[in-house]
């Protein structure tokens, strides 16, 4: 692994690409001018990515760091010269895949709607200045991804990571800049396609707009296996309890506005694990009008769940998502996009879509998005399963805006590579 020691040049390059001051990027541009910035990219390592807090007043932070560099710190403030900065607590853990250090740090009493300015060091160097703002708004408004899965697609390894790489970071910057006021962003799994790859992660970390609204991630069957995706992550009310776990670690949640969001973790077959994440945060956050669960794996997908690990989830998820009043099953895996009927007990109910609405539904909606860079695509077949009410595959990178306020959530589908909108349902609840 490269140590970051090209001095704060290679920064510098990453923060023009984002604007530094500012909590949003412009779009990627063609392949061909994206590349131009490849050896930076390439050569960069300790990208700090920000991740949720409990709650919207709290927010955290996650970097690397080469093994000799184990005093690592991160300052915070309002002005943009960081003139009042003050220094966060910083927790380091040895990550013995990359050999480096992960440093964890949160920010605490944010105030809403306020820009805060940050900066980290790397090998004791500090990075340029970068922002982000505080959830200030009663509507929340998050961007649903899944299957960036970067290292799946073909040709040579660099054109392999070049292309994964460069149609995850176009998803984002086209996401953000056609969608104004985005709070989140959720990816259900699959980030990398080999877990134990630290190359790999740094490559889903480079886009810039990570360093400026934070990421929600659901541990897919491409990141389970090894501990590297717990590294990456400083996930929120992170479950330290339940005693079955593979090595990525367990379910998690958080809560932002009137929106309770759950992270289970689908590859987990002990269904009490999956139970102990979703009541907890039921019994912590239970004034939360909605409820938002993700996780790789989707129960009911376009394809009847021929998938075995579908299969499970149907019996080591779904139980609960009904005993807890789920609103919505935000999924990935499938490589494909599909949306169910609404679903209780296994069964379609009897709410009805009028006009692309549901009014006070009793079941449960199950959404599938297809992959956020293009590394792979899978068929959907001639046939669709019973539970799903509208299913597309055309072969190109795709992503979901959910709009939250009040009695509504609606959820709008979008192809990255044009931003035209190709499915649309709201759920109202008054």
């Amino acid at each position: 692994m490269k140590v970051l020691k090209k001095s704060v040049a290679l920064l510098v390059v990453t923060v023009i690409m984002m604007s530094t001051f500012c909590p949003t990027a412009t779009a990627v541009g063609t392949f061909d001018e994206w590349v131009q910035s490849w050896e930076q990219i390439d050569s960069l390592t300790g990208y700090i990515t920000l991740t949720p807090g409990e709650d919207e007043t709290k927010i955290n932070f996650s970097w690397q760091s080469p093994f000799k560099s184990f005093k690592e710190k991160i300052v915070l403030g309002k002005l943009p010269d960081l003139s009042d900065a003050k220094e966060l607590k910083v927790k380091s853990k040895l990550n013995v895949f990359g050999f480096e250090w992960t440093h964890t740090a949160t920010a605490e009493n944010l105030d809403g709607g306020v820009t805060y300015y940050y900066r980290y060091t790397v090998n004791q160097v500090e990075s340029e200045i970068y922002s982000f703002t505080a959830e200030g708004d009663a509507k929340t408004k998050v961007l649903f991804v899944t299957d960036s899965q970067i290292g799946r697609s073909s040709g040579t390894q660099e054109e392999i990571y070049q292309n994964d790489t460069y149609g995850w970071t176009k998803t984002l910057d086209e996401a953000i800049e056609n969608n104004e006021g985005i709070d989140l962003i959720l990816s259900s799994g699959d980030q990398v396609e080999d877990s134990y790859s630290e190359k790999q992660y740094t490559y889903f970390e480079s886009p810039s707009v990570l360093r400026s609204i934070p990421v929600a991630t659901a541990i897919g069957n491409h990141d389970f296996y090894t501990p590297n995706y717990s590294y990456h992550f400083n996930n929120p009310n992170d479950d330290t309890f339940s005693l079955f776990r593979w090595p990525a670690g367990k379910g998690y949640y958080f809560c932002v506005n009137d929106v309770l969001f759950i992270v289970v973790d689908s590859n987990n077959f002990f269904p009490t694990a999956n139970r102990r994440v979703i009541k907890n945060a039921c019994k912590d956050y239970p004034d939360a009008k909605w409820r938002v669960l993700m996780m790789h794996h989707s129960p009911f997908d376009a394809r009847g769940a021929d998938d075995i690990g579908n299969k499970f989830a149907r019996g080591t998820v779904v139980p609960f998502i009904d005993e807890f009043d789920i609103d919505v099953c935000l999924s990935g895996h499938d490589h494909y996009y599909s949306r169910s009927y609404m679903i209780k007990d296994k069964k379609i109910t009897d709410d009805v879509n009028e006009n692309g609405v549901y009014k006070n539904p009793e079941g449960s909606l199950y959404l599938t998005q297809n992959s956020s860079s293009g590394s792979n695509y899978s068929g959907i077949g001639d046939e669709i399963s019973e539970y799903c009410e509208f299913a597309l595959q055309e072969r190109r990178p795709t992503y979901s805006i959910l709009e939250i306020e009040g009695d509504v959530l609606k959820i709008k589908s979008f192809h990255s590579d044009t931003n035209e909108e190709f499915d649309t349902i709201s759920i109202v609840k008054d």
